[in-house]
């Protein structure tokens, strides 16, 4: 099937638009006698108005090759090679044209995709990715935009379309569904019949994914203020039970309760804080997520336990969201700082039973998510923000007291003194020494690592020449 070619009077895409370091890359792959076009998401943003996050970058160039047109290049990836281009702070991905890799033949009906690196044509690229919408490429040679998979008409109608059987594609790499609810959710665009119903179907096979991965691609649901719907996504596709059934028990009673749940005004509240402020703060994120269905889990456990009230509730958190944070594989310094930041919010019901220091509790170095956590829960109790002022100007006075707050410029200048590397000496070090290294052994080792010992040369005893004797020999 020939591709669509659409003329630049027929698209909207400027090259004022495009960051001038990826129209550097595909110039130079250009002369170089290569084909480079920009390709993947920042072509969709560029038809649809929006500002691209990033600018890729697909050639026919292998990634040695790459790496010989630019010095600024590194190779990264293994499962997946791309190279990096740097331009000081701004990094352009470039990658190789690829293929569909061939299913292995060991049949055991598994279709996951370990190794992607088989190299193709234009054409085969564009049919190996994802979604329709992220198969466009434009070209700076003659300022047109090639469509191979009928891209331009689901951007026109506004759908999320799997490129081939989205069966076999979601099974292939399981993330591609929760990516299909990221887009859809942040463009506002539907999921088409066929790609929905194949979520339903497979929504399990997530459960096969690398769940570092998988995490990386929750906090992305958030972006753009996009949370709330993205949610509603996972929980209508079965995706949320697969990976939070926690927080599905939670929305599935209020549901039999035929109420809406309290979440949902979080999570919007939580999507106004983005869009106005920008950023994506992991913590914050998933404290919020967590926030009410924990506190729903807290309350039952100390009805049918009255011990459990009496336990620090920091502690009890630790004992609900520990296990939870190890599955979805969220890093350990994380989770006990999104404890902390939950936990932290009884501080701000007053309690005369207990000693408490304001000022103790403003420098708490979590103090920032925890203050932003109360706002969104003053916020969906429909409370007034004022009650946030005194924090405010009691943290401020707190970091203008702080002897870091103004950096001294010289001790910021000066350099930090190299540390030596200890030596054990076994005597005095002469110009004459010579250094025996020691092999591995009980009596030389220490904490794992070799020790060197020097040793200095014995001293040589100076042999006295004998006086001939005056006596005749015999």
């Amino acid at each position: 099937m020939p591709p669509q070619i659409i003329p630049r009077d027929e698209h909207p895409i400027s090259r004022k638009n495009i960051h001038p370091d990826a129209l550097r890359v595909m110039y130079q792959l250009g002369r170089k006698g290569f084909t480079a076009y920009l390709v993947g998401g920042g072509v969709r943003d560029l038809i649809l108005g929006r500002e691209p996050k990033d600018f890729d970058v697909g050639t026919n160039a292998t990634p040695n090759q790459i790496k010989k047109a630019f010095r600024n290049c590194f190779i990264i990836g293994r499962r997946f090679r791309l190279a990096h281009i740097h331009f000081g702070d701004q990094i352009i991905e470039t990658s190789t044209f690829r293929r569909c890799p061939e299913p292995d033949a060991d049949g055991n009906g598994d279709l996951y995709v370990f190794r992607d690196n088989c190299y193709g044509s234009p054409e085969e690229d564009a049919l190996r990715r994802d979604f329709t919408i992220n198969a466009l490429f434009y070209e700076v040679k003659r300022f047109s935009v090639i469509d191979h998979v009928g891209g331009l008409s689901d951007i026109r109608d506004r759908l999320i379309r799997c490129i081939g059987d989205p069966n076999i594609r979601f099974r292939e790499d399981p993330v591609r569904m929760i990516r299909a609810v990221r887009f859809a959710s942040r463009l506002g665009f539907r999921i088409e019949p066929a790609t929905f119903n194949a979520i339903l179907r497979h929504h399990q096979e997530i459960l096969k994914a690398a769940p570092p991965r998988v995490f990386e691609e929750l906090i992305k649901l958030f972006a753009y203020g996009s949370g709330e719907q993205a949610v509603r996504l996972l929980y209508k596709t079965g995706l949320l039970g697969d990976l939070l059934p926690e927080i599905a028990q939670y929305l599935d009673q209020g549901r039999a309760q035929n109420r809406e749940s309290v979440l949902w005004s979080w999570l919007g509240r939580l999507d106004d804080r983005i869009r106005d402020r920008g950023g994506l703060n992991p913590v914050l994120i998933f404290a919020t997520l967590f926030f009410a269905p924990m506190s729903r889990l807290l309350s039952e456990q100390a009805a049918r336990d009255e011990e459990q009230e009496r336990l620090a509730l920091h502690l009890r958190l630790t004992e609900l969201l520990t296990p939870i944070c190890i599955r979805i594989s969220m890093p350990k310094l994380m989770t006990m700082r999104m404890i902390q930041v939950m936990a932290n919010q009884s501080r701000f019901v007053p309690d005369k039973r207990k000693r408490f220091s304001k000022r103790g509790f403003v420098a708490q170095e979590t103090f920032p998510e925890t203050l932003a956590l109360y706002e969104i829960g003053l916020r969906v109790a429909g409370e007034d923000p004022e009650r946030l002022e005194p924090w405010n100007a009691l943290r401020m006075e707190i970091e203008a007291q702080r002897p870091d707050f103004k950096i001294n410029k010289k001790t910021a200048d000066k350099k930090p003194e190299r540390t030596r590397r200890r030596q054990v000496m076994a005597s005095a070090e002469k110009p004459n020494e010579k250094t025996t290294a020691i092999p591995d052994g009980p009596a030389t080792e220490t904490a794992g690592e070799n020790v060197e010992i020097k040793r200095s040369r014995p001293p040589r005893k100076r042999s006295r020449r004998r006086k001939p004797s005056s006596a005749p020999r015999t």
